[in-house]
């Protein structure tokens, strides 16, 4: 099993990079290698895999703080806003589509629909630019894969755009098409224009004008902003087009009961406030700051047992907050460690003039205990 995970593995690394290669040597070479498998492939393989690196990366919008260390994550908020995706697909499923109507059916169309079709691709291909230009600032920075391989699609397509739209030009040229001629004039300087191929790429931009026009007003009746393809990238933050500020991040580092505070569910763990621990936020419940004040006393009160029960729960709680990686996870361990907190709180009423005192002043951004 193991081996065909890194089988699997290895193939989502390396062919995604051989079909960017073969797409790049297809927009020059005039013999085309494999040209309708290569182009098909980026479209099956990339769509996929560029969302499920979307997915993995766990990326947030910007008025969330970030739980930093926690598995699959980058330490980013979201590229994108979460609130923009109903207007980010429609425009990319408007550029996929319009790629397949420029692609495949070629001759097949009027010219009036292939301008429109390549007005779909020259808005998506834009798109696809900002999108590169939005993940440009991170692409070395961080040392993670997920970014240049969130880039491969959007380049893949552009790409596979300006070869679609060249081949189409040439074969509409070589057919050397008939125009139909129409007692109107207005009729016929329309046709004059759009059956020159020449003015094909000054048209596409010229209809993107009214096409963008009309996704809005669709988009706007379900709720998007008329701006929102722009406020996309803008209401973000970390990113090359970032123009918030995000809350300062939560600090996640799988010890201790850190870990059930932060990803238990509210309403039971429920989280009463944010702490300090080595000098970044963390999320602090009730049983956390007993825990924490029981090992407080006892380390005032009898150091050599306060050791003693240090490094058993090194040696033992730190495998386990591994393990502690979902929401129902941390309950349980909330739920099995009720008995020791009780424990933990008739030793601290029992032993401590101000207990109550000790258990609030817990991760208060002063010395504190690992817990």
């Amino acid at each position: 099993m193991a081996i065909i995970l890194f089988i699997i593995g290895l193939l989502m690394l390396i062919v995604p990079l051989i079909l960017t290669f073969l797409n790049i040597l297809n927009l020059f070479k005039k013999k085309k290698i494999k040209e309708n498998v290569v182009d098909l492939l980026i479209f099956v393989l990339g769509i996929p895999l560029t969302i499920f690196l979307f997915w993995i990366s766990d990326f947030r919008d910007y008025t969330e703080a970030l739980k930093l260390g926690g598995m699959g994550e980058l330490g980013l908020h979201s590229p994108i806003a979460s609130w923009s995706m109903p207007t980010v697909l429609t425009i990319l499923g408007v550029g996929i589509v319009s790629y397949f109507l420029v692609r495949v059916k070629k001759l097949k169309l009027p010219p009036l629909i292939i301008v429109v079709a390549m007005s779909g691709v020259f808005i998506c291909s834009i798109y696809m630019i900002i999108w590169i230009i939005q993940l440009g600032n991170n692409l070395i920075e961080k040392s993670s894969l997920a970014i240049p391989y969130l880039i491969l699609f959007p380049l893949n397509y552009i790409l596979c755009a300006i070869r679609a739209e060249i081949e189409i030009m040439k074969k509409y040229k070589q057919e050397n098409l008939e125009r139909k001629e129409y007692n109107n004039k207005f009729l016929n300087l329309c046709t004059k224009i759009l059956y020159n191929i020449d003015n094909w790429p000054i048209l596409s931009i010229v209809f993107a004008i009214p096409l963008v026009v009309v996704l809005i007003c669709i988009l706007v009746l379900f709720g998007q902003r008329p701006d929102e393809a722009i406020k996309a990238f803008l209401e973000t933050s970390d990113w090359t087009l970032s123009t918030k500020i995000s809350p300062p991040p939560i600090t996640y580092d799988g010890h201790y009961l850190c870990t059930v505070s932060l990803r238990g569910h509210k309403k039971l763990v429920k989280p009463i406030r944010m702490g300090i621990r080595h000098g970044q936020k963390i999320v602090v419940n009730r049983q956390l700051c007993i825990a924490n004040a029981f090992e407080n006393l006892i380390e005032e009160r009898t150091p050599k047992f306060h050791h003693f029960v240090r490094h058993i729960y090194d040696k033992y709680g730190f495998p386990l907050s591994k393990h502690i990686n979902t929401s129902i996870e941390a309950d349980i361990t909330y739920i099995l460690m009720k008995p020791l907190e009780w424990i933990f709180l008739i030793v601290l009423y029992a032993f401590d003039v101000h207990p109550e005192n000790r258990i609030a002043t817990q991760y208060i951004g002063k010395k504190t205990y690992k817990r």
